[in-house]
């Protein structure tokens, strides 16, 4: 096995076409609901979507100047990002940001795409799951990080260009249900489950900011729904 860098940087540069047919987007829904549906799949899988989730958080507590010192997760899918800062400003925004992530990185996963940069998505995406392992601080979270960034630089350095498209529709897939099955479960702990409510981020913003949940929930409803709009934008060009 050689790895080179200049090679695989050559070739995530150019530009991918999509040109599937109805199978093989057929196929490709088919294993993303495969992984995200079934609950004995989703208990593997779903610490991904939890690690997307718990990146969320961590990426906008450093752009509103908090701390990062770590960032566990658990294998029954909890996570926990640990920051410090002052103002409630930057507990806010690091907090509303957890279940759009999933949303936002599948938005972001299909309008590159759709615009032929399958290749360099998948680039930024491995090398942003490298970056993460600076924050990890149990083994679950290592796993699933090195894991993750190991499948994407496997298929950078070692498949060919036409599997760019394949892994990236894959993630973007999965992360856009996996996010919906998230806000499904959000919505769940703020209605009949209220037992769990604690494990809502909005209602940790409230009692951090002394204000009401439900009206951080809207705004991660928000969020959420303006990633959707866009990953379904994006999506439909590609047909």
């Amino acid at each position: 096995m050689n790895l080179d860098i200049a090679e695989a940087w050559h070739r995530l540069a150019q530009p991918v076409v999509v040109d599937l047919n109805s199978w093989q987007w057929l196929i490709i829904a088919a294993v993303v609901l495969a992984m995200v549906i079934p609950a004995p799949a989703w208990r593997i899988t779903g610490l991904y979507s939890t690690l997307v989730h718990e990146l969320g958080h961590i990426v906008s507590a450093l752009f509103t100047g908090r701390f990062v010192t770590g960032l566990r997760l658990g294998w029954d899918h909890s996570g926990e990002v640990v920051s410090r800062g002052r103002g409630k400003f930057s507990v806010i925004v690091s907090g509303i940001f957890g279940y759009p992530a999933p949303l936002w990185v599948s938005a972001l996963m299909f309008w590159a795409i759709s615009i032929g940069y399958a290749g360099q998505a998948l680039g930024i995406y491995a090398l942003f799951f490298l970056l993460a392992l600076v924050f990890v601080r149990n083994w679950p979270a290592f796993v699933v990080c090195t894991v993750s960034a190991l499948i994407a630089l496997g298929v950078v350095f070692f498949a060919p260009v036409e599997a760019y498209l394949y892994l990236s529709l894959l993630i973007a897939g999965f992360l856009l249900i996996a996010g919906l099955r998230d806000y499904a479960k959000l919505l769940a702990v703020h209605t009949w489950r209220r037992r769990d409510v604690a494990q809502s981020d909005a209602y940790l913003i409230a009692r951090a900011t002394h204000t009401f949940a439900g009206l951080w929930l809207l705004v991660i409803l928000a969020l959420g729904a303006g990633a959707l709009w866009w990953a379904s934008r994006s999506l439909l060009t590609l047909f």
